[in-house]
């Protein structure tokens, strides 16, 4: 069936924000304390993944054919394996076996016959800080030779695969390669060991938001408290960021264009009208603009300085790729493929609060930029538009803490908890929806129909569909499990 979904503008509300560590580590603040958008809460110490490489040829001291990989093996990519469990064997002319154990607890991710390597994504839990490598031992040479056999020196970064030691023979070239990434910690010319150390890392988790904190969670974070003006958006790219709200457009039906923009944008988050041009968001970018929100954005835009293709799935954190290419200018709806996952990191954040190309901002969203100009923000464009919805966001504090909210939110990292209506009726005809799938993802249109049972549609698949006049005069079929309606802004 269709999505029912609240696009919500609240002038006088309560926020309840949640802020965690993803693993235990130790809470920075107290009950009562002030923060602002900047202030660490909680840090944790954790060791960076790796994968893991286990080489075949040096475990069983071997030459080993592209073709004999496949019979060795007792486990295939995608296994999971624990550590001390057989992963690889060997039987010699003599009848003897020799085994190749699991380095670590993981599930296996490839195999490389050429190379004779399995590579191991090593569980998080199991994870050790350091590893020991018998270069000697697997070289077969003296250890006081050792330092003339490595490769590498104390204090050097080196990455999973990477050879750190080696010498030739008469028909061959003896190597070892390093298991994990990390640090030469140690080469011992008496043990004849190489051990590689794991670097530590620090996460830290900030506020987001300017409140108050009313809740310690043990080792994990905390509750910040928060009132102001809270927005929601149709759809978003980038993550987590705040600055300072600065509307640019003198209209919402205003386009924002290369020539608006100058060095006066740095840390603010901008407010366009109907939408902004590719070289008006690659310049705000240039001169350190933190986000902009509009009423639309061009899907090939928003592309190319997120540097992934938009689809229904999650948006989140896209790394903004600076100096990119130009845009042909057009408006055409937001058409596209699934946006994957990415690493956290503090690029620039779009947000379009109508929907897909130049689409004047709704006067609601507009009039409380306005009233908010000058103001800090707090903004996330994560977004996700299918199983449990999740609606990129802006929130301005405002309000004095010692008034009574109209509304309450609250926010457990970046997933809301809401009351959503029960029994929602079924789609019917004059609706305006917006179809959030491809291949039209990001257009909206008039439900001219509800198509009984089921059809066949592109997708080959027989669905429930409905008969859509698109804002651009098509019709067409789209199936029901598609399309969003949007209700009246609260």
């Amino acid at each position: 069936m269709a999505m029912f979904t609240q696009t919500i503008i609240r002038h006088n509300t309560r926020l309840l924000k949640t802020r965690t560590l993803p693993s235990p580590g130790k809470v920075l603040v107290k009950p009562g304390d002030t923060v602002g958008p900047t202030a660490i809460i909680a840090k944790t110490d954790y060791l960076r993944e790796s994968p893991r490489v286990v080489d075949l040829r040096a475990e069983l001291n071997m030459h080993i054919p592209p073709e004999l990989v496949d019979a060795m093996l007792l486990k295939q990519p995608g296994d999971s394996v624990r550590s001390g469990e057989p992963i690889a064997s060997f039987q010699d002319e003599k009848g003897g076996t020799k085994q190749v154990l699991a380095p670590c607890d993981g599930t296996i991710q490839y195999v490389s016959k050429i190379d004779a390597r399995i590579i191991i994504i090593e569980d998080a839990a199991s994870m050790k800080p350091m590893c020991v490598v018998p270069v000697s031992q697997i070289l077969k040479s003296n250890p006081r030779w050792l330092r003339a056999h490595v490769t590498v020196k104390e204090g050097q970064y080196v990455r999973e695969g990477q050879i750190i030691a080696g010498y030739p023979e008469a028909d061959d070239f003896r190597v070892v390669y390093a298991p994990i990434s990390g640090v030469i910690a140690r080469i011992c010319p008496r043990t004849g060991n190489v051990t590689i150390v794991r670097p530590m890392e620090t996460l830290k988790v900030a506020a987001h938001v300017a409140g108050r904190i009313t809740d310690i969670l043990p080792n994990m974070g905390a509750v910040i408290e928060s009132f102001g003006c809270y927005l929601e958006g149709i759809f978003g790219v980038g993550g987590e960021c705040h600055g300072v709200l600065w509307v640019m457009a003198q209209s919402p039906a205003d386009v924002l264009d290369a020539g608006d923009i100058g060095p006066e944008v740095d840390g603010k988050i901008l407010v366009a009208g109907a939408g902004a041009t590719h070289e008006a968001m690659e310049k705000a970018v240039y001169y350190g603009a933190k986000g902009i929100i509009a009423g639309g954005l061009n899907q090939k835009d928003v592309s190319k300085l997120s540097g992934q293709d938009l689809g229904h799935q999650v948006s989140r954190n896209s790394r903004v790729r600076r100096g990119s290419g130009r845009s042909s200018g057009s408006t055409q709806g937001l058409r596209g493929t699934q946006v994957p996952d990415s690493a956290p990191n503090p690029g620039f954040t779009m947000i379009m609060t109508e929907g897909a190309g130049f689409m004047p901002m709704n006067p609601g969203a507009w009039n409380a930029f306005n009233q908010h100009h000058g103001k800090v923000a707090s903004i996330d464009g994560t977004t996700r538009l299918s199983g449990d919805m999740l609606r990129p966001w802006i929130f301005i504090g405002s309000v004095p803490a010692g008034s009574i909210p109209d509304h309450e939110i609250t926010q457990t990292g970046t997933e809301f908890k809401k009351v959503v209506p029960a029994g929602k009726p079924g789609v019917q005809p004059g609706q305006r929806v917006r179809c959030v799938r491809q291949p039209y993802f990001g257009l909206w249109g008039i439900v001219e129909e509800v198509i009984p049972g089921r059809i066949p549609l592109e997708s080959e698949g027989l669905m429930e569909a409905v008969k859509v006049r698109l804002d651009d005069g098509t019709l067409v079929e789209v199936a029901e499990a598609n399309i969003e309606v949007l209700e009246q802004y609260v």
